[in-house]
């Protein structure tokens, strides 16, 4: 079993798929954790949505591949248009990505560390 520091992310109707991709989260695992919710301003995005971000902790026995795999097509089902090549600087239903394996303490981008806490680790 891994365990698995994640960000999620959304700057379309936030409040209403943010819950909707946590449900989703939840069945890959039993075993997941999330940090509060916060606003934060786009970053490298020219955007007049601003964020919805939030940090996870999941275990599993996936493969990172095989999670991110899964984090796709959570995306995919709630809208996301993976196949567009210029995705990362559009706006987004949502967002879910792997910052790394938790044992090797991934780095967290600035704008999250304020959430560490919240999972009980530290920056």
């Amino acid at each position: 079993m891994q365990k698995y520091l994640c960000s999620l992310g959304s700057n379309l109707e936030p409040e209403t798929h943010f819950p909707q991709a946590q449900v989703a989260l939840k069945a890959l695992s039993d075993d997941i954790r999330f940090s509060r919710n916060i606003p934060t301003s786009p970053v490298d995005m020219d955007t007049n949505n601003d964020f919805l971000n939030a940090l996870f902790i999941i275990r599993t026995p996936m493969s990172a591949n095989e999670l991110k795999q899964k984090f796709n097509a959570i995306e995919e089902a709630m809208g996301r248009d993976r196949s567009d090549p210029q995705r990362s600087f559009k706006d987004r239903t949502i967002d879910i990505d792997i910052l790394g394996r938790l044992e090797e303490k991934p780095p967290v981008p600035e704008y999250l560390t304020s959430l560490l806490p919240d999972l009980g680790l530290t920056s």
